[in-house]
């Protein structure tokens, strides 16, 4: 576990470094909203275009692996339904925990997988996020829509919405765009590819820079059970349905380690966006968004070490 730990610690460094920056406004008042912007639209579509578009997507292995990732975000998903229809949780706050369960920080998860596994393991990790990423975002509209109802005053309007999502998400798009052109044999192209490859170099320590950056204390308040519960879907729900689908559908080794990483991983900064845009209680996402990412610096590492000892024993 000490090796996993080293392995680790430049990627939780750079995240308390990005902290640090924001929290003394360095080097000037509104930097690292501009790197966000930056990160969000073109390093990391550029890290998701040059991976997603040199992936053999020959392997036999893929539908397994795409089925189990799905498959833990339903089980996830059914298990923060039932607890907040049980303990009758108002809508904002219960989509806030539904967000703060199913969805990943891609960045990090790109980051460990890459930092702990390698290339071959960054190649899986970007594969799991092309699967995850336009799910996710297309279920958590139309949850939040079917949740809120016309409750907030907002325009609703479920195909606006999840045109939106799919449509002006960068990462959708480069993701897209990397598949469809890798599964015409149009790839590499010549000057594109390589201008993708150089800007995916700087892409994930900018992208942990920024993340970092993106940590409110000021938001952290008395956040009770509800946090909790949705740690706990985040944090044990998803990777445990990670490991018994991978048992069922008998996936081991390398991909199972790197699809049960998605649930080792603090939800994602993106969650409190649109908790403010479809009527969630964006105080409380900005709490557990804050919450988890500093608890993940203990568990991230300790899970890992578990789960290589459950899955390739």
């Amino acid at each position: 576990m000490f090796s996993i730990s080293l392995s680790i610690l430049p990627i939780f460094a750079l995240l308390m470094l990005g902290a640090f920056c924001q929290r003394w406004r360095f080097p000037m008042e509104g930097f690292w909203q501009g790197v966000d912007k930056l990160t969000y639209w073109l390093l990391f579509p550029a890290l998701l275009f040059a991976n997603t578009s040199q992936i053999d997507f020959s392997n036999g292995m893929l539908a397994s692996y795409a089925l189990i990732l799905l498959l833990a975000l339903a089980v996830t998903a059914v298990f923060v339904f039932s607890i907040t229809w049980l303990m009758q949780i108002e809508a904002p706050t219960a989509s806030s925990m539904l967000q703060a369960g199913v969805r990943f920080n891609t960045f990090i998860v790109l980051a460990v997988a890459g930092s702990v596994y390698g290339d071959e393991g960054l190649v899986l990790a970007v594969l799991g996020g092309a699967i995850l990423v336009p799910s996710i975002n297309v279920f958590l509209v139309i949850s939040m829509v079917i949740m809120h109802g016309s409750s907030s005053g907002k325009d609703h309007s479920l195909p606006k919405l999840l045109t939106g999502a799919l449509i002006r998400n960068p990462l959708i798009l480069a993701i897209a765009l990397g598949v469809s052109l890798n599964l015409m044999g149009l790839t590499p192209i010549l000057v594109i590819s390589d201008v993708a490859n150089m800007l995916a170099k700087s892409a994930l320590p900018m992208v942990l820079l920024a993340v970092g950056a993106s940590v409110r204390m000021d938001a952290i308040r008395s956040v009770g059970a509800t946090f909790w519960l949705s740690a706990g879907a985040r944090f044990f729900v998803f990777p445990a349905s990670i490991i018994l689908a991978c048992w069922w559908l008998d996936v081991t080794g390398l991909p199972a380690l790197v699809a049960v990483l998605f649930g080792f991983v603090p939800t994602a900064t993106s969650a409190y966006a649109l908790a403010r845009q479809l009527g969630g209680d964006a105080d409380k996402m900005a709490a557990y968004i804050t919450l988890q990412i500093l608890m993940s610096i203990l568990t991230l590492p300790i899970c890992i070490w578990l789960s290589q000892l459950l899955i390739q024993s």
